[in-house]
């Protein structure tokens, strides 16, 4: 058995980092990486103000852009996934198969950056296998 990462993606920084880290752990591990972006429809008043099929295509090419930028020739098997829906719910679902969770510990929002951020507290709690939380640094070295 393959020993599998999944990492979260926003193209944040956070979310870089721990892409970065996710990549050199599987090359340790002969591992393979799988980087899931999840996306929602926006609240909006106005039925049909969004076009479903444009945002899932519009996150499928900033999860490409995003990999080709921070990994483009990565030494393991790097998969790509985009669901729809909340990404800790997401990423949750996405650790039933997977050997280990990575997730920045911040995303976009500057709010949600002052406190370890929902996402990665949810995930802490919740998921299906170990959490590793990666912070932005200028150590390359993930042992530290």
């Amino acid at each position: 058995m393959t020993y599998r990462l999944v990492v979260g993606i926003d193209s944040s920084p956070h979310s870089i980092a721990a892409l970065h880290w996710a990549l050199r752990l599987a090359e340790r591990l002969s591992g393979e990486v799988v980087a899931l972006f999840c996306w929602q429809m926006p609240f909006y008043g106005v039925p049909g103000g969004f076009d479903r099929d444009e945002l899932e295509a519009r996150a499928k090419a900033l999860l490409r852009h995003t990999i080709a930028e921070a990994a483009p020739d990565p030494s393991v098997p790097l998969l790509t996934l985009v669901a729809e829906g909340d990404p800790t719910e997401g990423l949750i679902e996405a650790s039933k198969n997977a050997n280990l969770l990575v997730v920045g510990t911040r995303g976009r929002s500057q709010v949600a950056g002052l406190m370890l951020g929902s996402v990665s507290q949810g995930c802490s709690a919740h998921a299906n296998c170990p959490v590793v939380l990666v912070k932005t640094s200028d150590d390359p070295d993930p042992a530290g």
